[in-house]
């Protein structure tokens, strides 16, 4: 019975995640979609050079803390508060620092401008401080609709103000406005919809036990940071605002299904893998299953936003950016595995592995940084190749690691997924051939690609039966059959 719970509540979780993270991935995309025809290239160029110094305080800011209360079974009052407090002391520490940093910062990318623009975005990490604790419970909690609700409300303020101040001239600025108001959005959103609230508590010895898993998830993410923000800090160095802002827009359009996606995959899979650390022959069919589904669904997106790269850039954000897609295609071959990662590693840390995590995460990390200051003799385009080809070899680390905690290892993996791997190559093949018929407008000629694509791939996959299909078909019915029934009564 506690079975089926869960698995109810697995699915029912990984709906309102999906129609979340769709609703906010559609209004970002709009919101995205209109500043990019109203800003310049060098306008998203500034934003992307500040931002790794955004995200890797953030990472100090969580502490590792949020993963550790999801992974902590029985988490208490006090250890709430304990890490409310702590995120609230370090957010204001980690503003200053940053507020004072600004104009060494601006010097090291020899444009002034940037010193006011951090010191105001940066606020963002004092607003989000006090989300934390409460995202955290609704997550643990499995709680998806509300999470939801408020990250979809938030995202709809966040782009009103920002595309009412690119209309009126803000430039740089209305990308900052968007930033600040969403996340003020987000907070009161938050507090409105969970009931918890800190107590005057505090309690070192409750922080010491959270950070024994804490701190190894914090190394683990600060690694991580450094490491996908590098990419930007490298090129807004090395290259021009303009060769970043390129990066940026196509990082972003790519951004679009796999963190979404991606996103979804963590947040309900890595409670639930939690829920099944004692289990480890529950916990293998959770993952099976999850790669199946996930796989059916992510390798046929990124190979047809591949195909389809140069149509898609210009006719989404005009002409002026047009040198963004071939970056937007090596960017999606990278994406193709991003989920198999997230899902792969949400394993070691559901198990409490926090250890071998960190350990793991920094060995590939140390070669990641390797990897793109050799790229990046190459250009931007180097740098991308080099993210494309690091992102393989996480995943043969990660699964190799994975099978020797549960048993399900690359080759393992690799046949639940090469089927739709193969037939996504083969019907992209397929589709690819279509662009050099004739003189057909680009735009009419992506119409029929995306038509052609997509009638191949679901009629292949009902033929040769896929079971990422059978999963999404069992998944449609049984909701269907809920509905019948709910309207029956």
């Amino acid at each position: 019975m506690a079975q089926n719970s869960l698995k109810e509540k697995t699915i029912a979780g990984m709906l309102w995640s999906s129609v979340g993270r769709l609703g906010t991935m559609i209004v970002n995309f709009l919101s995205n979609l209109v500043l990019a025809r109203l800003l310049m290239p060098d306008d998203f160029g500034c934003i992307a050079m500040l931002y790794v110094f955004i995200a890797i305080s953030g990472i100090f800011i969580n502490g590792g803390l949020g993963s550790a209360l999801i992974q902590r079974k029985n988490p208490t009052h006090l250890d709430y508060t304990t890490v409310f407090y702590w995120n609230l002391v370090v957010s204001i520490l980690f503003y200053f620092i940053l507020f004072f940093s600004a104009p060494a910062i601006s010097r090291f990318y020899a444009m002034p401008q940037l010193t006011a623009v951090l010191r105001v975005q940066s606020l963002t990490l004092f607003i989000q401080s006090f989300n934390i604790v409460q995202a955290t419970q609704l997550q643990k909690q499995l709680r998806f609709k509300e999470l939801s609700i408020r990250n979809l409300i938030a995202a709809i303020i966040g782009m009103i103000v920002g595309v009412a101040m690119a209309y009126s001239g803000y430039g740089v600025w209305s990308l900052v406005a968007s930033s600040l108001c969403g996340a003020v959005a987000s907070v009161l959103l938050l507090w409105w919809m969970s009931s918890w609230r800190p107590t005057f508590e505090f309690s070192w010895e409750s922080l010491k036990s959270l950070f024994t898993f804490g701190g190894l998830m914090l190394l683990s993410s600060l690694v991580e940071t450094i490491y996908v923000n590098l990419q930007r800090l490298v090129i807004g160095k090395m290259y021009t605002a303009s060769d970043l802002g390129y990066f940026n827009q196509a990082k972003k359009l790519e951004d679009v299904p796999t963190t979404t996606l991606s996103t979804i995959v963590n947040e309900v899979s890595y409670p639930v893998f939690s829920q099944l650390q004692d289990d480890h022959s529950q916990l293998l069919r959770a993952l099976r299953k999850n790669i199946k589904a996930i796989t059916y669904l992510n390798f046929p997106l990124m190979l047809l936003l591949l195909v389809i790269a140069q149509p898609l850039i210009t006719f989404l954000y005009t002409d002026k950016w047009a040198d963004a897609a071939p970056l937007f295609q090596i960017i999606c071959v990278s994406g193709a595995i991003y989920t198999l990662n997230t899902l792969n590693t949400n394993i070691m840390k559901s198990l409490g592995k926090g250890k071998l995590f960190f350990f793991i995460q920094l060995f590939k990390r140390i070669l990641g940084i390797g990897m793109i200051f050799v790229g990046a003799q190459f250009g931007v385009i180097g740098v991308l190749y080099a993210m494309a080809a690091f992102g393989y070899i996480c995943y043969i680390i990660n699964a190799v690691v994975v099978g020797r905690l549960i048993n399900y290892g690359l080759w393992k993996q690799m046949r639940d997924w090469l089927g739709c791997m193969c037939l996504t190559v083969s019907v992209s093949c397929l589709t690819w051939g279509f662009s050099f018929i004739g003189n057909m407008n680009p735009y009419l000629m992506m119409v029929l690609q995306i038509c052609i694509f997509a009638i191949a791939y679901f009629g292949l996959s009902m033929l040769f039966k896929l079971e990422g299909f059978s999963i999404y078909k069992e998944i449609a019915i049984s909701k269907w059959q809920e509905l019948k029934n709910r309207r029956n009564r």
